[in-house]
């Protein structure tokens, strides 16, 4: 059985978010810092779907949230041509969102978002980063 394109995107990421849930799950982490990483990894989750951002050019997504959450990515992408800087960059849409709920609440740690989002960025851009470290370990 062949998966398509969007399917193993979801198969893939799905099964890292249930591992890295079932892992935090074992910590003694708050229920709401628990809530923070989760959304740092389902904002990446999101903004790199596949199929979405070629969805969201229709007509009828003029308005969205979803549309205006792309938006807010590509400009922050834009700001930074280095892969690391984008990385972190496209995090922190996630930890201002965790920053209001924890104004809300006071509970948690809200910069928690930025591990769920390096997470699923060490996830997706596994095969560069391999490349980039059996690069520089070959020039020691």
């Amino acid at each position: 059985m062949e998966l398509n394109r969007e399917n193993k995107y979801l198969v893939t990421y799905l099964v890292a978010l249930f591992f890295l849930t079932l892992i935090l799950w074992f910590i003694n982490l708050s229920f709401q810092t628990l809530n923070y990483i989760i959304l740092g990894f389902c904002w990446s989750f999101t903004i790199h779907a596949p199929s979405l951002r070629e969805r969201l050019e229709l007509k009828k997504y003029k308005f969205s949230l979803l549309r205006f959450v792309f938006g807010v990515d590509n400009f922050l992408v834009s700001l930074s041509s280095k892969f690391y800087l984008r990385i972190f960059l496209r995090s922190i849409p996630p930890i201002i969102i965790s920053f209001l709920c924890f104004l809300i609440s006071m509970k948690g740690i809200f910069m928690a978002s930025l591990i769920g989002g390096l997470y699923f960025e060490l996830i997706f851009q596994r095969k560069r980063l391999l490349k980039l470290i059996k690069f520089r370990t070959e020039g020691l």
